[in-house]
């Protein structure tokens, strides 16, 4: 389980590459090393670095052509040149083609730790003796390819001012991705305003987003700004965003458009600088395809799009997402829970997790209720430690609304039939999850 930053060191005079390898791995880094830019390329495409060193006078193929190698294929990664054979024109053209910092040999070692910490540093990262749990940004927490990945794309869109689509499935931490962006952009400092649209009731959205004048209607007893005035200069985060009906959907197309809003009861326009990231845990274009949802809508929200995986995909980030709630909540608690077994470790890690991260804080939340001052096999949920009787068993080829079905009933076992707790670990309102209980006919005793 890697919990600190991985670098790439690439050189083909094997002394040199050593040395800064030892160098680096001595500051606490993971350091993989190649000897030249074929086989660096290798590496790239099979691990996720977070920062690789070059020498620029390579055999066959040098530092500069290494570097518009790995722009192609993720112009993301940082790159710090380095050489021996080093000149003004070269250092213009690496930095020219995005190359982070370059430096002459002889390395010093003070200037290359404090390059190398620095560019850790923006993206995220503390220095790996000074931090026991990697916290890419805020909140969102693990070491796994996917979430570096979607750190990556975090990073690449954060000032850009265009809106953002979020998908996921329930519990995935779709907020906790929008806030990492703002957090991260040039807004951070302006208002960061979160909508559950599927909370809200259809008639009162449209005041909610874009606030009313005094008697605009019956209970509007006084001029109320929405959440576009809210939030301007910051960024807008509409969850649920499946959820809008037609006539909100056609009235957030226009602010898209033209930046200016209008509350409900008034002819005025208002302009607004405001930032959209929207999410949703359902296939937009399947709701295009059944007209729910307006395609000229989906295109704008569209823009730039990050997909967030389920944590049955990204398992091996349970041991540390697991250690940060039990870090949260002891402080929150003043309880002094400091472990957990290793086969209950195996045991939240073998199970499918259909609410995913949300479940999984609640079923550690549970396990520090019972557990003294470890968390043992017996202190997890029923559902957690029988998944095999509990769960209904999915065929290949299974319909998504079955499956659905499936998350619903057994999340409502999980909380004992609680569905306040059952919807929010699925991730939608409590409205939504009653619609579901009669879309799919789920009786009672299924879950009693």
């Amino acid at each position: 389980m890697e919990s600190q930053p991985r670098l790439l060191v690439i050189d083909d005079d094997d002394a040199h590459r050593e040395g800064m390898a030892l160098l680096l791995e001595d500051e606490g880094y993971l350091v993989d090393q190649a000897e030249g830019a074929e086989r660096a390329m290798d590496l790239i495409r099979r691990h996720a670095y977070d920062l690789v060193i070059t020498d620029y006078k390579m055999q066959k193929i040098d530092g500069m052509e290494l570097l518009k190698m790995i722009n192609d294929y993720d112009p993301l990664l940082k790159v710090i040149m380095v050489t021996g054979y080093g000149s003004i024109e070269h250092a213009v053209e690496a930095l020219h083609l995005g190359a982070l910092d370059y430096m002459p040999k002889p390395i010093d070692p003070v200037k290359l730790k404090e390059v190398v910490r620095r560019a850790l540093k923006s993206q995220g990262w503390k220095h790996p003796q000074k931090t026991d749990i990697p916290l890419l940004f805020g909140e969102m927490v693990g070491q796994s390819k996917p979430i570096k990945q979607i750190a990556q794309r975090i990073r690449k869109i954060a000032n850009i001012d265009v809106p953002v689509l979020i998908s996921g499935e329930s519990g995935t931490g779709k907020e906790l991705v929008a806030r990492a962006i703002h957090n991260a952009s040039h807004r951070k400092d302006k208002p960061f305003i979160a909508v559950n649209t599927g909370a809200i009731a259809k008639d009162l959205i449209i005041s909610e987003l874009f606030g009313h004048e005094k008697g605009a209607f019956t209970g509007a007893t006084e001029q109320r700004k929405g959440k576009f005035e809210e939030a301007d200069g910051g960024t807008l985060f509409l969850d649920e965003v499946s959820t809008m009906p037609e006539s909100t959907q056609i009235a957030l197309l226009r602010v898209l458009e033209t930046n200016r809003i209008e509350r409900v009861g008034s002819s005025k326009s208002i302009d607004v600088d405001v930032r959209i990231v929207a999410a949703t845990n359902v296939d937009l274009m399947e709701l295009i395809n059944q007209k729910k949802f307006r395609e000229d809508l989906y295109y704008r929200l569209n823009v730039y799009r990050i997909d967030l995986p389920p944590l049955r995909k990204r398992k091996s980030d349970i041991p540390l997402l697991v250690r940060y709630f039990m870090q949260e909540f002891n402080k929150k608690y003043q309880t002094d829970v400091e472990a957990v077994d290793a086969k209950a470790l195996e045991i939240l890690q073998n199970y499918t997790w259909p609410g995913n991260i949300r479940e999984l804080r609640n079923v550690v939340v549970h396990a520090m209720i019972q557990a003294k001052e470890k968390i043992l096999p017996k202190d997890l949920p029923p559902l957690i430690l029988q998944p095999a009787a509990e769960e209904i068993r999915l065929k290949t080829g299974t319909s998504l609304p079955e499956i659905e079905r499936v998350s619903i009933v057994q999340t409502l076992r999980m909380v004992g039939g609680n569905k306040m707790k059952a919807a929010t670990i699925l991730g939608i309102s409590r409205k939504s999850l009653y619609n579901k209980l009669e879309e799919y006919n789920i009786k009672d005793e299924e879950y009693a």
